[in-house]
Formats: C-alpha cells, structure tokens, sequence
C-alpha cells in the first residue's frame, strides 16, 4: 500500500516533529480512513475524513463514495487512517456518501493475505467479497427456537454411523482432509459436519445443544452442486443460503452459506468450513490474481480458531501436505470405487483398429443391463483427426509455418479434399501431402469426431457427441452411447458405464500433476455409474500401462498408491509441496528480444530462482510459498501504482508446468 497522499493530486510530505504534535493533528481533523477506490487501474489507498453525519455508518469494510481526481466514484474503507503518516499541508477531503455495507474487517484483512499471497490486486479480492446488490444494513440473526439436544460421544453411542464418527475426528483435528470414497453420498458428510457445528456453537453447553445454531460455510465445486445442495439442506430443515445471491442473509449469521470457490470471502463468521470436492480445480481462480479458495479457507480457519475440513476421494499431495488425513475403514473405502475394469491395448488385435471385440460386448452388456442409462465414452482429442500422416512417402502432416501437427477439425464433403488446420497458429491449407501430392491422408490419431464415426459402425448404434462445457443435461443428445472430451463428465448426471478410450493420454500428458489428475477423472466416472452392484465394470480404462500406479490405485480403490509415487517424484525433482512456483510473464521482455533475463529477476532475494520458460514467461521458484510471496511483494513496494503500473502478469501456484 501506497503512502498516505491526498486524493488530488498534489505534492505531499509527511508531518515533521514529535509523534506527540501528529497525535493533536489527527484530533483537531476528526477520524480519517483509507480508502480503495474502485477503480480498475488504481492499485493505492487514499486518505479522507469522516463526516460527522457518517460517522456510526463507516466501518473497515464499508463501501462508500469519494471524489477523485475530479469525479465520483466509490471504494472501500480498507483502514482506519494512520496518524504517523497523516500528511502535513494538505487538506483531506471527506467522504461523500455510504453506498453499501461490505465485508467485516476481518474479510477485508483476509482478502490483505490473499493479495500478498498470490501477488495480486487487492481490489478484485473485495469485489468477491462484496455483495451483488446494495445493502444498507445487516439484519441481527434471531434465535431459533426449539430445545436442547443431548450431545453424544463416540463411547457413549458405539452403534454410531462410521461415517460420522470419521467426520467427528477430522473437524476435531482442525485442519483436515477426509478421503471419501467416489461412489459415498457427500449429504451426509455436510449433515454430520453441521451437527458438529451446532455443538460447538457458542449457545452449546457441556451436556446439550442450545437453541442458536453455528454458521457454517461450505464450499462446493460448481454452481449447480450449491443450488443442489441449498435445496436438501432447507427439505432437511437447515437454514441455507446461497452465494453471493444470499449475501444479506448469510452476513446475519446463523446459516449455512454455501457457494463456489469466491464464497470463501463469505461476510459469515462460520464456526466449520467444509470444502467439498476439494481435488477439483475449480477452486483455482484462471483469472489474475490466481488464487485458490483451498489456500485462503485454510488461512481464514486459521485465523478464526475453527476447523476446515476438505473431502476428496483423491485428495492432492500439495492438499494433503501439513493436514491430517481421516479414511473410512479399508473395506468401505474400496466397495466405493466400484468395479474397475482395464483392456490392455498391448494385447489387442491390431486389424481391430483400436476398437477391441471386448469393447463392443461391454458396451453391450451395460445397455442390457441399463437401457434407461447412456454408455459415455471419453477421449480427450477434439476434433476430427489430431495427428495424419501420408500412406504413400510416410510424411507427418506438419505446419508450414510453425512446425506443429496438423489437425482435421471436421469431415470432408464428399468429393472434396477438406482441410487442415495448426491449432498453434491458425494456419490453414488443403489436406494434400506436400511432399509426394497424395490427397490420401492416414489418421493416426483419431479425435473425438472420427472416433464417433467409427464407434458407430463398430456398435451398429447411433452415437452421439458432446462437445464443449455447460451446465449438466443441457443439449446432451439421447443417443444410448455418448462420446467427448472430459467435458462430457461434467455434462452427464448418470451413466451405466464409462469407457475412457485412451487412457494413456491422461498418464501421460506434459504436466507434473497428470497422475493426479488422471485418478480424479476416474473417481469423477465412478461417481457416474447408476448401478453400483452391476455384474459388469462400470468403469472401464484402455491403456497400455496396466501397471501404472493410477490404473493400480483404481482397481484397488486405494490412492494411497498415487500419493506415495507422487511424493517420491515431487521429493526427487523439487516440485510442489517441496518448493513453492509462480509463472511470470514479461511482455516487455519478449519484445526487447532479450535471451537473458529481465531486470525485475536482479530485484527478487537471492533465496528465490528465475528460469526463462517458452513463450516470454519466467519459473520463479522458493523454498516455500512465504518466502515466495515477499519476494513477489518487493517487486511492487517502491511503486505507487502497485500492481497495476508493473506490467507482468503473475501466476503462483501454476497448473500447467
């Protein structure tokens, strides 16, 4: 944050003499307040005064209006004003309305952690964390009404469900993380951890429940899982509200406030958060600053002495790091993946053409068993043909320009040569060989539309296509098979079966975190299937590694074999948790043309380490995400305009190196 300077611009010094004589200043002009203003290439804080007449409506947290260089806009009061460095010689201006009310103080000092943690803005922090719509006060929560609820222990009530008794020990650990397995109903997770909060609510005393209900917060991976879920709990009586459409209410206290990943900065103060879903990535923010709700419901549970619980059948090395981890009992952890079935693509037929007979009779043995279920197919190739080559002189279809595999996007019309595109460039020609002539292309890797093509004929079935993201059942044809990318697990609510096609694709794509990511598409499958005591595999892998610690962790049902392979390479190549990244691009250094490295890499300590990535972006990594984060901070702490006058885009904590 920027020293304290006057809203117009103008030349400003700090107060000379005593602290004492600042001390008399700061009386004789009333109270003053820092103030963010809302506006996209401002990254400071500014000083104003209170009025007396706004005096009971202004708070840290307050979203009111204040006249910058000429006009009106609105901010936040981020701080009371500091009275060290109240300047001398100029006269602060006052505020000229309250707009809203807005997060509490200690909202606005969490969205602080948040900016410094993930070098960013503070401003889109208190975005996500303001409501929606004006609110002009906060309504003080009533007590519920209703008795008291004897309050059991584990030893006084040894029949008690498993289940709860797992969430009990994990909520009682503080910081944890529960392996749920895929195919075990999340509700009850979320009830058991509720009746907890209800306990150990201010109102609970030794023997009983009181009548005030703890808040709790509840964070959930997509839009529809939150209304889903809004709607069970108020059937089941619970007090439920929606964010950020709920803000009003959830800021009252006394609900449950469940939404996405920006409901971590919830105007409640909970006494549980709960994450569920915790291994989906949708907790990670693709927009600058790119933080992650898991990082920062960590930090605010920590902050206000209550216990955050993460649920995830396959839970990350870099979540599980510094946590303790709570399973169900052996057996009923492995019955909830189900049954995993693998084809080795070693042993197949080669004049198959990668669509083994076995396939097939899967395929039609789930439709026999569940003609009111689809059969989904994954393939993670859009498209048409994703690699070509020429059956003639055995040229790869390459770009002229960059060098890349070319891509049929779609069927050619009959008679036509159709064409092919670089998906890297955009450069576009005729499907011709450029070396021999030969308009006679061999597809070696087929995408999902050529895939659907020959599913088709192999099937004798219609197949249809899922292609793109949105929400769950909208525009899913009601073919009995469904073929797409990894989106269609999203799309899809049930399914009698899953085939991932090529399974291999997903263990082996150019990122550290592909096994991991691999095991949460499969848990995602599971999750799928209707049946769970189908004679058949529900779930079934084609890949050429059968032994693979992912494809072995499925089929057991136990990814502690994924996490002990994970911490030993992560150990071995000092990757995260071991050491903290963050991915700079500089698109001043692309253009100087420079091989070496920008001058802002000098300025970092000399505990962190640059390394020029592809494409005019820079590997700063550290021992951990602490030193990383200060060391990011020193980037913008001589710069008044902060973050946004620097010009380099930061990414801490990037998915894909």
């Amino acid at each position: 944050m920027a020293a304290a300077s006057s809203p117009e611009p103008a030349t400003t010094k700090e107060v000379a003499g005593p602290v004492a004589g600042r001390e008399r200043a700061v009386q004789r002009l009333g109270r003053v307040v820092e103030v963010l203003p809302d506006v996209s290439g401002i990254d400071r804080s500014f000083h104003y005064l209170v009025p007396a007449e706004l005096e009971s409506a202004v708070a840290v947290g307050t979203l009111v209006r204040v006249r910058l260089h000429g006009r009106r806009v609105r901010g936040w009061v981020i701080a009371e004003g500091s009275k060290a460095a109240l300047p001398d010689g100029v006269a602060l201006q006052p505020l000229a309305d309250v707009v809203s009310a807005g997060p509490p103080p200690e909202v606005v000092a969490l969205c602080r952690f948040a900016a410094w943690r993930y070098a960013g803005r503070l401003r889109p922090f208190l975005l996500a964390a303001s409501p929606e719509r004006i609110v002009r006060d906060v309504p003080a929560h009533p007590p519920r009404a209703g008795g008291s609820l004897p309050l059991r222990t584990a030893e006084e009530d040894p029949g008690r469900n498993p289940l709860e008794s797992a969430v009990g020990r994990a909520l009682a650990a503080g910081d944890a993380v529960l392996r749920l397995p895929p195919a075990t109903l999340r509700l009850p997770v979320v009830m058991a951890a509720l009746e907890w909060s209800d306990r150990h609510s201010p109102g609970a005393s030794a023997g009983s429940v009181g009548p005030e209900r703890g808040s709790a917060l509840v964070l959930v991976e997509s839009r529809e899982d939150a209304v889903r879920l809004v709607q069970h709990l108020g059937a089941l009586g619970r007090d439920a509200s929606l964010l950020p459409e709920d803000w009003r209410a959830v800021a009252a206290g006394g609900r449950v406030g469940i939404g996405t990943r920006n409901a971590v900065l919830a105007p409640s103060s909970p006494s549980v958060i709960l994450v569920l879903d915790a291994h989906s990535e949708a907790y990670r923010s693709e927009r600058v600053p790119t933080f992650d709700a898991r990082v920062i419901a960590a930090e605010r549970a920590r902050r206000a002495g209550v216990p955050v619980l993460y649920v995830s059948p396959c839970p990350s090395v870099e979540l599980l790091s510094g946590r303790v981890l709570v399973r169900l009992e052996r057996s009923a952890e492995r019955a909830g993946w189900g049954r995993i079935g693998v084809l080795d693509t070693r042993r197949e037929d080669p004049r198959e053409g990668g669509y083994p007979s076995r396939l097939a009779t899967l395929v039609r043995e789930a439709l026999a068993a569940c003609p009111a279920r689809q059969v989904v197919v994954v393939l993670n190739r859009k498209g048409r043909a994703r690699l070509l080559c020429c059956p003639s002189c055995g040229e790869v279809q390459r770009c002229d320009a960059c060098g890349k595999a070319m891509v049929q996007p779609a069927k050619p019309a009959k008679g036509e040569l159709g064409e092919l595109s670089c998906p890297t460039c955009g450069s576009v020609r005729a499907a011709v060989c450029p070396t021999c002539g030969s308009a006679r292309l061999r597809i070696l890797r087929p995408g999902v539309s050529r895939a659907r093509e020959q599913l088709g004929a192999l099937l004798s079935l219609p197949v249809g296509e899922v292609a793109g993201g949105g929400p769950p059942g909208a525009g899913v044809p009601d073919d009995p098979v469904l073929i797409g990318t990894e989106a269609v697990l999203h799309r899809v609510g049930r399914a009698s079966m899953v085939v991932f096609l090529d399974f291999d694709q997903e263990l082996l794509v150019a990122r550290f975190r592909a096994a991991e990511h691999a095991l949460v598409l499969v848990a995602r499958a599971v999750r799928m299937v209707a049946e769970r005591s189908a004679a058949f595999p529900q779930v079934v892998l084609r890949t050429s590694m059968p032994d693979h610690e992912v494809v072995e962790a499925a089929r057991r049902g136990d990814p502690d074999i994924v996490e002990e392979a994970e911490r030993r390479r992560r150990k071995l190549l000092a990757l995260p948790p071991e050491r903290a990244f963050a991915l700079v691009s500089d698109d001043a250094a692309v253009a100087a043309g420079d091989d070496g490295l920008p001058g802002w890499a000098a300025a970092l300590p000399s505990n962190l380490s640059v390394v020029r990535a592809a494409g005019g972006r820079f590997l700063v990594s550290g021992p951990d995400s602490r030193l990383l984060a200060d060391g990011l901070a020193g980037l913008v702490a001589g710069e008044p305009g902060g973050w946004a006058a620097v010009g380099l885009r930061v990414e801490v904590d990037p998915l894909d190196v």
